[in-house]
């Protein structure tokens, strides 16, 4: 179960991420998306999250939601940023990390 509170949280970064990548792409040309959003949202989450963490959350929820969206007819899920941060939300909690820690013991 994940805290429905960060879940919003990261909900909202990761539209915001959006918004900074589009304009930043505008700008400067085409960049790599994982690594944009991991920076930006790190430096929002503070030094709660390292930002490879961050990183490996988002990289997994983006291989998730595209298994998601083959299995949907492949059609465009506008409601990405809700379901990537269900994903990333569990893949930074603490529970993620003692499951990790039990499946290696056995």
């Amino acid at each position: 179960m994940t805290d429905q509170a960060f879940v919003d949280v990261l909900t909202d970064l990761l539209k915001r991420a959006e918004v900074a990548h589009l304009a930043y792409q505008e700008e400067h040309g085409p960049t790599e998306w994982p690594q944009f959003y991991a920076t930006h949202m790190t430096r929002a989450l503070g030094d709660s999250y390292r930002e490879e963490d961050v990183l490996d959350a988002l990289l997994s929820a983006a291989s998730a939601h595209g298994i998601h969206e083959a299995q949907n007819g492949g059609v465009r899920d506008e409601e990405w940023p809700a379901w990537y941060a269900e994903h990333m939300a569990y893949r930074l909690s603490r529970q993620f990390y003692l499951d990790q820690a039990f499946d290696e013991e056995f």
